[in-house]
């Protein structure tokens, strides 16, 4: 027997699990925008106006970031434990884990961008100028 709830409940993991990708990647990229980005489009001769606006938001993309990271996580875990519990559950897949997994790398990328990263990486660009 299947159950309808299935299938829903399992693409709202995968949603959650991309969408906190998506943002954390929105937000290393928000990081990135001010310094590094600039900088490093200049090397390869290219140029990426409108990056100021982001760089100017970066705070609350990686606040808003951090938030879908968390929901995500808690539906996935919630989901696991309750279908331990309910063998008619179909649990989380793995699909969503591993993004939430690569979200959570790029969002803790993106707290430590200014005190870590960034330097790191201005080194490498002054380098190769």
């Amino acid at each position: 027997m299947v159950d309808a709830n299935r299938e829903p409940a399992r693409s709202n993991d995968l949603a959650l699990g991309w969408g906190a990708l998506m943002a954390s990647a929105l937000a290393v990229f928000a990081w990135a925008a001010c310094c590094v980005l600039p900088l490093a489009l200049s090397v390869a001769g290219l140029s990426l106006a409108g990056t100021a606006w982001i760089a100017g938001e970066r705070r609350w993309l990686t606040g808003a970031a951090m938030v879908v990271l968390a929901m995500g996580w808690w539906s996935a875990i919630r989901r696991r434990r309750h279908c331990d519990l309910d063998a008619r559950c179909a649990p989380p897949s793995p699909l969503s884990f591993t993004l939430l997994g690569a979200a959570t790398l790029l969002a803790m990328t993106a707290l430590a961008w200014s005190s870590l990263v960034e330097p790191r990486f201005l080194a490498l660009l002054r380098a190769w100028r």
